[in-house]
């Protein structure tokens, strides 16, 4: 089994195990800002991760930067799970924990993550539009974007939804054209 597959499972049994108790105590929304947060601390702060990863350093003085750095920013639920992974040898699942657990909301609630790419920003009338017919099609209950500009698309909008990619860009399109005349 490879180490990113391993890595899944064990992450999603610590977030299965985290939103469980979680939804016992009505934490659910406060524990994903703060595993959001912190996931985006540990993305801005590399040497982080790396700190906590490192065998060279003791367990002691890993926990002690933690209680001093971010333990008392977050719940207790991600305090205990960051010194839980510290302790365990399992830092380096974080990430995956977090997509998974967020995934585990997103089931929950029907919704879902969408990233539509367009060449300029959208205006908000058009991503409504967009997160209608999204939830409509797909019948999530709601989907929240998040809209990335590239200006490399000239035009059109690229959505991408949960394992779904939508190609609707003046370049997919003309892509789509060159492959059907080549097969005349």
């Amino acid at each position: 089994m490879s180490k990113r597959l391993e890595n899944n499972k064990v992450a999603a049994r610590y977030a299965k195990a985290l939103f469980e108790s979680t939804l016992e105590s009505g934490e659910v929304k406060q524990v994903a800002d703060d595993l959001s947060s912190v996931n985006s601390l540990m993305a801005q702060v590399p040497t982080l991760i790396s700190f906590l990863e490192n065998p060279g350093v003791s367990q002691v003085e890993k926990l002690q930067l933690l209680d001093q750095q971010i333990a008392k920013s977050v719940s207790p639920w991600v305090s205990r799970l960051l010194k839980l992974l510290v302790e365990n040898n399992r830092i380096a699942i974080f990430p995956q924990l977090v997509t998974q657990f967020n995934e585990i909301i997103n089931q929950r609630e029907n919704t879902a993550q969408a990233e539509v790419v367009s060449a300029i920003e959208l205006e908000e009338e058009l991503r409504s539009r967009i997160r209608k017919t999204l939830e409509s099609t797909f019948g999530f209950s709601r989907v929240d974007l998040e809209n990335r500009v590239d200006p490399g698309l000239l035009g059109g909008v690229i959505i991408k939804l949960q394992d779904q990619v939508i190609d609707g860009s003046y370049v997919g399109r003309l892509e789509e054209l060159r492959k059907q005349i080549s097969k005349l």
